[in-house]
């Protein structure tokens, strides 16, 4: 079991410890949050975090970390709890809420894999034309050069080189 089967599966076990809350009980705190009871709150949290669970579930298979989509969505019920004018939008308004978190946070995530994976691409393919150029004229091509047989911006190559060798100082 890696890390973050271990993690999801230990805020499962702590999950099944917290009674849900029921709409009763959630009118209840809303109304004791709204007098300044700050444990009221937090209990109301706790027991939503089923909601959020639930609403997890939901991108199972996206490839994005079952555990970071519950601490966005545990922020967004936070968020839209404390923005809510009345009890009656605790169901809906909240479940939009952390839903909406989610799916934002599942397209940033897939946008970055993709900008990592063109970025990848375009490294490797400089590294191919480097090789290739240094082979033919006999020295390391200038930017500019490789900029032209690749038919890219020189600032953009110069960009692509600073990323490598950044890369490389990392390692």
């Amino acid at each position: 079991m890696d890390m973050a089967e271990k993690s999801k599966a230990y805020f499962e076990s702590e999950l099944s410890g917290i009674a849900p809350c029921t709409e009763e009980e959630n009118v209840s705190l809303f109304f004791a949050s709204r007098q300044g009871n700050k444990d009221a709150e937090a209990r109301f949290i706790e027991g939503n975090l089923y909601r959020v669970y639930e609403a997890a579930r939901y991108f199972s298979g996206t490839g994005v970390p079952h555990m970071d989509l519950v601490q966005e969505g545990s922020l967004a019920l936070l968020i839209a709890f404390r923005s809510l004018e009345s009890p009656s939008g605790i169901g809906p308004e909240t479940d939009r809420a952390i839903r909406e978190a989610m799916e934002r946070f599942a397209e940033e995530e897939t946008n970055s894999a993709k900008a990592s994976s063109e970025l990848a691409r375009r490294l490797n393919l400089l590294d191919e034309q480097a090789a290739e150029l240094c082979e033919k004229l006999d020295r390391e091509p200038t930017a500019e050069e490789l900029a032209d047989s690749m038919r890219m911006d020189p600032d953009d190559v110069r960009y692509l080189m600073r990323v490598a060798l950044s890369a490389v100082k990392k390692d």
